[in-house]
């Protein structure tokens, strides 16, 4: 993932809705798959698995790009477990966590970011809304609206990707160690999909991430890392903070904000 491939992602998510929010390299998420109840002799305790939708699922963990293709993926944790979670089990969640890794350094330093939603822990890194709707601050607010514009780009994602694959349509039948797998390459041969629908320009770089291991997976853990607490305060990360400047700076508005405005002033 070197700076060019950075720099025009960045622009490919600004360029999308004219974001004012020109540093968002990436859209995080998680996505439960289907899948039948594994039996007690694949995992220790098959309830893990039951997630609270309501049915028996594989937590993946992913972040996507502005043309719908995932750059990285990771399923090492039960259905039921809590985003955060998943993703402190995963490679990148711990690379995310080491301020020393040299990529995570590069990033912070050029103010590029990944936007998430509010399950995950907000940081340098990964860029969250602001809790309430920002509790009536209009810049916050609009911060908040152009913040899930970009994220709305790994909910599209999920769709092209379960109603792509007819697989995915029901729950994963083949014995437990390969679901993983599966799912790993219904991952891939979406992104071969959107590669031959869309072609980045010449010099474009897969990033480093991209290459984690989804087959690497222990569904049997009882414990790990501790799930990230959202900052309690009301002040957020500076890079939040930065990002909302940038969008009160713009002059924009959240379409709700606008929408009232244009009421009252009738």
């Amino acid at each position: 993932m070197d700076a060019d491939w950075r720099r025009k992602t960045a622009a490919g998510f600004q360029a999308r809705g004219d974001n004012p929010l020109n540093n968002i390299i990436g859209a995080l998420d998680g996505i439960s798959i289907r899948q039948e109840m594994p039996s007690y002799t694949e995992v220790i305790c098959p309830r893990d698995n039951w997630n609270r939708k309501g049915f028996f699922a594989l937590n993946v963990q992913t972040i996507c790009d502005h043309s719908y293709e995932f750059l990285w993926t990771s399923c090492r944790t039960p259905g039921s477990t809590h985003d955060a979670t998943a993703l402190a089990f995963s490679d990148l969640g711990q690379h995310l966590k080491d301020p020393t890794h040299d990529l995570v350094q590069q990033v912070i330093a050029e103010g590029l970011c990944i936007a998430a939603d509010e399950a995950y822990g907000d940081s340098e890194l990964l860029a969250t809304p602001w809790p309430g709707d920002g509790r009536g601050d209009e810049s916050r607010d609009a911060y908040n609206f152009y913040q899930s514009s970009a994220r709305m780009h790994i909910e599209k994602a999920f769709g092209q990707l379960v109603w792509r694959w007819g697989i995915l349509w029901r729950p994963l039948r083949m014995p437990f160690a390969k679901r993983p797998l599966v799912v790993k390459v219904a991952f891939l041969l979406h992104n071969f999909c959107r590669r031959n629908d869309y072609q980045p320009e010449a010099g474009g770089q897969e990033p480093d991430w991209a290459s984690d291991a989804v087959g690497n997976v222990d569904h049997n853990r009882k414990s790990g890392p501790e799930t990230p607490r959202r900052k309690s305060g009301s002040a957020g990360s500076e890079l939040r903070q930065r990002m909302t400047k940038r969008v009160e700076n713009s002059g924009r508005r959240s379409h709700r904000c606008i929408d009232i405005y244009e009421a009252v002033k009738i």
